[in-house]
């Protein structure tokens, strides 16, 4: 991974200054448009490395550009930009001076900044003043730079990893050349790993690159427009001293990865404290989940949803539910299309006093926009209204979990001192995070401690923090409850015995009309546990050997669906969804490996 960000850093901080000095390169002149239409002739560079009394890097740098300007007034001279920024360490641009090919001074200025959006630092230099040049002008540009050797991270070697030129540059090169001396005191330090490459930005093409007693030179070759020249040169490891900046610092470097561990590390523990006590209080019931064949008015599907935690919606659930108890009825929409694959559907209120729960009158209410006998829900429109109260019913019927007694609201101790205990990590974290970011920057240390802080509150959160838990009654309820699952889960035969025992007996009956009626009113329930299909399949069966008894529920599938109730039952989810949905809107590269604008320097060339 730090091969391939010591490669790609380059190329974005270079992308970034030829943005941030754009306004630089097309300045003053009218023809602004036109101030990159031109030609290099010719760009030499020399860079001559040495050491400064602390063993640090030091290179000063000349570049020979021969620019190729049209005849007419459209160029004042050149821009110049170069990166900063070195691997966490400022390389420090300073002693800048231009002349031309004869050694005459070359008015220029010097500008800075920091790009905002990649917040990488650059300095400019813009040749030339407010006169017109044309034809061909020499700009010899020296500087010297700091810190341009770094160590890889693998230790066996330090690198001289540089673009020589760079890719962010709209004109061709007729001729590159360069030539890197090092001082004796490096000199007698280079291991013999060399390589060039030239190409566009990431290239990988390699270019021909020659030592010879301390000296490496790159051949001359033409560039393209945008079309850079990158060399990496291995010296023995530990030749030069790195910067603080570069080197590994415990305390700001390693301590915050370790101290963010630590502090997730509680923080989930508390998290899971938590989890553990809500599970504690989920089976705090009897133990016994015994099959059940009816469900209490008292349950109705969209308060059973929260009781057994379902993750199926259950405003479908409910809808069917009002149908089957005869509160309101599914029925054709108006101006339904025919030509649609799936039903499509309206809900029809039929008595609103039939409701068995207040939650159920609360869902007509929601649902319809009359509690009058006949208004009607078309579920074939989106409704947005709809959609907005949902959310305030499925609220309610939370609350009520809470004022019957299935729900309590509870911390779990443990959580909550463990909690404490990352929050207190954290605000040791805060304080490294805060010094790393001052003295060393944006490194691995900081920005993982950074990112382990903010974990650590957001588990910290919730392991503090009060949750619903289910009380004994509530307990026993979602047993109650996973009773009627089994029911629905067992083969039919199973169900009949069941219904023929003896207090089943008292319930229904003669065992035809009955029993259809207190499948359908389970049909619900099955939609909760995402069993409607296999529910469907059983009324389907009941339905065709009692051809009879009317579907009041729906009365369009008695005459065109009788074969495929739990496909209607999906055609009621689907309408339910339509009608409710609504938009809210460094290994190096001096052994290989390396790539145009994997280095340091390059920056940004182009007109003004």
């Amino acid at each position: 991974m730090m091969r391939i960000r010591r490669i790609l850093r380059p190329l974005v901080v270079g992308a970034a200054i030829t943005v941030a000095v754009a306004p630089l390169l097309v300045a003053v002149t009218p023809a602004a448009a036109n101030v990159e239409d031109f030609t290099y002739d010719g760009w030499d560079v020399e860079y001559e490395l040495s050491l400064d009394p602390d063993g640090r890097a030091v290179a000063h740098v000349t570049e020979r550009l021969t620019a190729q300007f049209p005849s007419d007034d459209q160029n004042k001279g050149i821009v110049r930009s170069l990166p900063r920024d070195y691997q966490g360490s400022s390389t420090d641009p300073r002693d800048f001076s231009v002349t031309d090919e004869n050694g005459d001074a070359v008015p220029f200025d010097i500008e800075s900044g920091t790009d905002e959006t990649n917040n990488a630092p650059y300095v400019a230099v813009l040749t030339g003043d407010d006169d017109y040049v044309h034809g061909r002008q020499t700009y010899v540009i020296e500087y010297t730079l700091s810190d341009v050797v770094l160590a890889r991270d693998d230790g066996a070697a330090d690198e001289f990893s540089w673009d020589l030129a760079p890719s962010a540059r709209q004109q061709p090169v007729s001729s590159f050349s360069a030539e890197i001396a090092f001082a004796p005191e490096l000199a007698e330090h280079l291991n013999g790993n060399a390589r060039c490459y030239a190409g566009a930005a990431g290239s990988t093409q390699e270019c021909a690159i020659t030592e010879s007693d301390g000296t490496v030179t790159v051949g001359s070759i033409p560039l393209d427009a945008a079309a850079g020249v990158t060399v990496a040169i291995g010296l023995d490891a530990g030749t030069v001293v790195q910067p603080s900046q570069r080197v590994p610092n415990v305390a700001f470097d390693v301590a915050p990865i370790i101290v963010a561990a630590g502090a997730v590390g509680a923080a989930i523990a508390g998290t899971t404290a938590a989890g553990v006590m809500a599970r504690r209080h989920r089976n705090n019931g009897r133990g016994t989940i015994v099959p059940q064949y009816e469900v209490p008015a008292s349950l109705p599907p969209i308060l059973a949803s929260t009781i057994l935690a379902s993750t199926k919606d259950p405003i479908a659930g409910q809808m069917v539910h009002l149908a089957v108890n005869d509160v309101a009825r599914f029925e054709e929409a108006p101006n339904a299309k025919r030509k649609k694959r799936s039903a499509q559907l309206a809900l029809r209120l039929v008595d609103v006093d039939r409701s068995g729960d207040p939650l159920d009158r609360l869902s007509v209410s929601t649902l319809f926009s009359s509690t009058a006998r006949g208004a009607l829900l078309d579920l074939s429109q989106r409704n947005e209204s709809l959609a907005k109260r949902i959310p305030q019913l499925k609220s309610s019927a939370a609350t009520a979990g809470l004022d019957r007694g299935y729900f309590t609201k509870e911390r779990s101790r443990v959580g909550r001192v463990l909690g404490w205990v990352a929050l207190g990590i954290v605000a040791v974290l805060a304080v490294l995070v805060t010094l790393g970011f001052i003295f060393r920057g944006a490194n691995a240390g900081t920005v993982l401690g950074l990112v382990g802080g903010i974990l650590a509150l957001a588990f910290a959160a919730p392991a503090m923090m009060q949750h619903r838990v289910h009380t004994r009654s509530g307990a026993e309820t979602r047993e109650y409850l996973e009773g009627v699952k089994m029911f629905i889960t067992v083969a039919e035969a199973e169900r009949i015995r069941m219904l023929q025992s003896y207090a089943g007996a008292e319930r229904v009956g003669d065992g035809t009309v009955n029993v259809i009626r207190l499948y359908e009113r389970l049909l619900p329930y099955a939609m909760l546990f995402g069993l409607e299909k296999e529910w469907g399949t059983v009324l389907e069966d009941w339905y065709r050997t009692h051809p009879d008894t009317p579907v009041a529920w729906y009365p369009f599938l008695a005459g065109h669906a009788i074969g495929n109730v739990g496909g209607a039952v999906s055609d009621v989810v689907s309408s339910i969804s339509t009608s409710v949905s609504y938009s809210s809107s460094n290994a190096g590269g001096s052994t290989g490996g390396g790539a145009v604008g994997g280095g340091g320097g390059g920056g940004a060339a182009g007109g003004r």
